[in-house]
């Protein structure tokens, strides 16, 4: 039977269903049960059973079932069995452990664990629970009993059957036998007896499945009493996972608020039929956290609750082959090595995938390439060539000091430079895990640490105060006890990157839970591993060692120009080298230090030195006006500081107009070195360093990090 009608289905009376077949009906009709038109039989719709929804389909399963069964014709009656193997029909005595004295002796197999074989992949038996395995195991035990009885005694089936339910009725079943019917049956009653038709229907469901052993447990283990249906089959949870799961994230009484009015809008809707705010609630957290969060988190934040996949970073990578490279914002202000105002510094890291250990490393003022070409340099000179630089699509990694062509590093040392995919810091996992402990761990000893875990009141009282000795000394004034106590909490230049050294040394000096274990049972530290790793290094594939002419020319930047009868703009200044008169209109290579703006370095493409380019060096009046590459970013950083807090004063004056635009903008020069002044840019002397301080500092590099 493949098709079934509504009435048909009603009469059944399946717990859940609608009793009437017009509800029935209307059930179907909203839920989209597969249907066709009724074959040969008038009008009206049949429902084809393997479509239905899986709890209706099974039940419905279980009732043509027994159905079928209950048109089978009686097995003998027990009375007529029990007679035959008891000639004096005796009155059946009580029930007793003791061992019948008529009754034969029965040689049973052995009570053997049968094994579910999980391997085969057509078997559907590891979908049973384990009230279901241990109920077939039971029943299969019995049935092995009941058909070792017939060979035994040469029964037929019947009689075997009857026989093994007379010992039953006589307690004479062994005890391992007698303990396995309560559970055979699956009832909550703990009944300890069985009917011949329930012991009959065992042994021929066991016959039919053959040797298998998996076909058998499956074909004796009960049907599951009560079906877990699936919140996402609910009628409603679509549409309210569609106002629920957005980006909003909003409450969940406030998303069933729209559900309703959603339905609320719909013409002839029963509202009755709406489920309550408890009953979406429990359906809600019955979904799996991965399906309730899609689209209430998107990209990384998503994927965080997605599976992954492991990189394997030890096994057939060597160390230096593989560098990572990644930025971090430190999470507490600083005093500035110039000028002393608080500041927040950008701290580059770059870390060998393969043993964990940082092999250099750069403090800036923001994310830029200067900034990761200068923690790059610290790697060449310390840990040789890499192979691979791996970092994500910043502007700082990617910058033409990093990728450009002929210009940048990689190119330069024939490196090559992989990004990670946009959005998806769990790729670079080695080193975006490494923040907790290293500069996180270091900026939570600081007073001004600013982290997202920091107390909301503390933080924001350092903060103003802060501000407040600050400003002070941007204006010229004196510190009051208060202004100078909060000062002092603030760390040094020099406080900050001593303990930014002790802090590295300690990482790379500390038994990392990702790399192997020691014969002590300790785990390496990255340290000990790259020595470790380094000695086993062929000697072909040892990473190449930079000389120290080939550092010299690395440590300055490149770009490329052309030059114009002997002379070279750059950096908004003139070079000018005579020997460029024989590359008119060619592209040259030019070096530049950032902090030395007297002359520049030129090369053609292929490497070859042109000369040294001087500063106005064919003028009259030469050096009149030197810029250094830093001095020239500083003024940029400071004219969009500038430019920002203009805008910022446009927009306070069209709100206070109503949003009408300014058409007379007063003239707010007066107020700008102020405002400037405000937004951390240097207008101050550097502070004076003590020798004794610079040699400290000098020594302590050399003792945490062997520069």
């Amino acid at each position: 039977m493949e098709y079934i009608t509504a009435f048909e289905m009603a009469k059944m009376k399946i717990s859940g269903l609608p009793e009437s077949d017009r509800r029935l009906r209307e059930k179907a009709k909203r839920e989209n049960w597969r249907s066709r038109p009724r074959v040969g039989r008038g009008g009206g719709v049949e429902y084809e059973i393997a479509a239905l929804p899986t709890p209706i389909r099974e039940a419905v399963e279980k009732k043509l079932a027994a159905e079928i069964l209950a048109q089978q014709p009686d097995l003998p009656n027990m009375q007529t069995v029990s007679g035959s193997l008891n000639p004096q029909n005796q009155a059946k005595p009580k029930k007793s452990r003791a061992k019948s004295k008529d009754l034969p002796t029965v040689h049973r197999p052995e009570d053997t664990q049968l094994a579910l074989d999980l391997e085969d992949p057509n078997i559907e038996a590891k979908n049973l629970n384990f009230k279901q395995k241990n109920c077939a195991n039971a029943r299969i035990a019995i049935v092995a009993d009941v058909l070792s009885i017939g060979d035994t005694l040469s029964l037929s089936q019947n009689k075997a059957v009857a026989y093994f339910l007379e010992q039953m009725r006589e307690g004479t079943l062994p005890e391992r036998i007698e303990h396995l019917i309560p559970i055979a049956n699956a009832r909550s009653n703990n009944k300890r007896d069985l009917s011949k038709r329930t012991l009959m229907e065992w042994v021929l469901n066991f016959k039919s499945a053959g040797n298998n052993k998996n076909a058998r447990l499956l074909a004796l283990a009960p049907r599951a009493t009560k079906y877990e249906t699936s919140p996402l089959s609910l009628w409603w949870m679509r549409d309210f996972m569609h106002i629920h799961r957005v980006p909003q994230k909003p409450k969940l009484v406030h998303s069933y608020q729209r559900f309703t009015q959603l339905y609320q809008q719909k013409q002839d809707f029963d509202m009755k039929l709406l489920p309550s705010i408890d009953a979406v609630r429990r359906a809600w957290n019955a979904l799996p956290e991965i399906i309730r969060e899609r689209g209430r988190r998107t990209g990384s934040q998503y994927k965080q609750l997605l599976p992954y996949v492991q990189r394997d970073w030890t096994t057939n990578i060597n160390p230096n082959n593989v560098w990572i490279i990644d930025g971090h914002s430190f999470k507490a202000r600083v005093r500035h090595m110039e000028h002393g105002q608080p500041f927040v510094p950008e701290i580059t890291f770059v870390i060998d995938g393969c043993t964990r250990k940082i092999v250099g490393f750069s403090i800036a003022l923001a994310e830029s390439s200067k900034a990761v070409a200068d923690a790059l340099r610290m790697g060449l000179r310390h840990g040789g060539l890499p192979v691979i630089i791996y970092s994500d699509n910043g502007k700082g990694e990617t910058g033409r000091d990093i990728t450009g062509e002929l210009t940048g590093f990689c190119p330069r040392l024939d490196i090559q430079h992989q990004t990670g995919i946009a959005g998806n810091p769990q790729g670079r996992g080695v080193i975006e895990g490494l923040w907790d402990n290293t500069l996180i761990k270091l900026a939570k000893t600081y007073p001004t640490y600013h982290g997202k875990d920091m107390d909301k009141s503390a933080g924001h009282l350092m903060y103003r105060k802060t501000e407040s000795w600050a400003k002070a000394e941007r204006d010229g004034k004196k510190l009051t006890d208060e202004q100078q106590k909060y000062k002092a909490l603030c760390p040094t230049w020099q406080q900050f990157y001593v303990d930014l050294l002790a802090t590295i040394h300690e990482y790379n000096h500390r038994p990392h839970r990702t790399l192997p274990k020691k014969d002590d049972g300790e785990r390496y530290n990255p340290t000990e591993y790259w020595a470790q790793r380094m000695a086993q290094v062929p000697p072909e594939e040892q990473p190449e060692i930079l000389s120290e002419d080939e550092l010299a020319l690395l440590e300055r930047s490149m770009e490329k120009r052309k030059p114009y009868r002997g002379w070279i703009r750059f950096n908004n200044q003139s070079y000018f080298l005579a020997d460029l008169a024989a590359h008119e209109g060619k592209t040259v290579l030019i070096a530049y230090d950032w902090d030395n703006a007297q002359n520049i370095f030129v090369y053609q493409k292929n490497g070859c030195l042109i000369g040294k380019a001087v500063l106005n060096g064919n003028a009259r009046d030469a050096f009149t006006n030197v810029k250094s590459m830093r001095e020239t970013q500083k003024e940029n950083r400071a004219k969009k500081q500038i430019t920002r807090l203009k805008n910022k004063v446009k927009r306070i004056e069209m709100d206070l107009n109503g949003g009408d635009i300014i058409e007379n903008t007063p003239d707010f020069s007066k107020w700008l070195p102020d405002l400037v002044a405000s937004n951390d840019v240097d207008f101050r002397q550097p502070e004076t360093v003590e020798v004794a301080e610079v040699a400290e500092v000098s020594e302590l590099s050399k003792k945490y990090f062997g520069f």
